[in-house]
């Protein structure tokens, strides 16, 4: 659009062919050139931003491992006699005599 309404200027002082009248290019050797150099722009700018995304992608952090010594662990373990308890209270005992 912005073209159009400046055509005659564009033709009269931009173009590449001015003194060239007989090509009829009325601007528009101008007008191809920056199309190609905004479409050139958008490639690059498309370019880094896939660039960008494919960094943010790769870049991971690091795992941090923290070591433990056997004094920092402590262990609860349960006294035990070996017997479970179930059985241990169901055993018979005979009464114990005097003597």
């Amino acid at each position: 659009m912005g073209f159009e309404v400046n055509q005659k200027y564009i033709a009269a002082e931009l173009c590449e062919n001015r003194d060239k009248p007989q090509m009829h290019c009325n601007g528009k050797c101008y007008l191809m050139k920056k199309l190609k150099q905004a479409q050139d722009k958008e490639q690059k700018q498309e370019r880094q931003s896939q660039k960008t995304q494919i960094q943010d992608a790769l870049i991971v952090k690091p795992l941090v491992f923290k070591q433990y010594s056997l004094a920092e662990i402590k262990f609860h373990i349960p006294f035990s006699t070996g017997i479970p308890q179930s059985i241990k209270n169901s055993i018979f005992h005979p009464p114990q005599g005097k003597g």
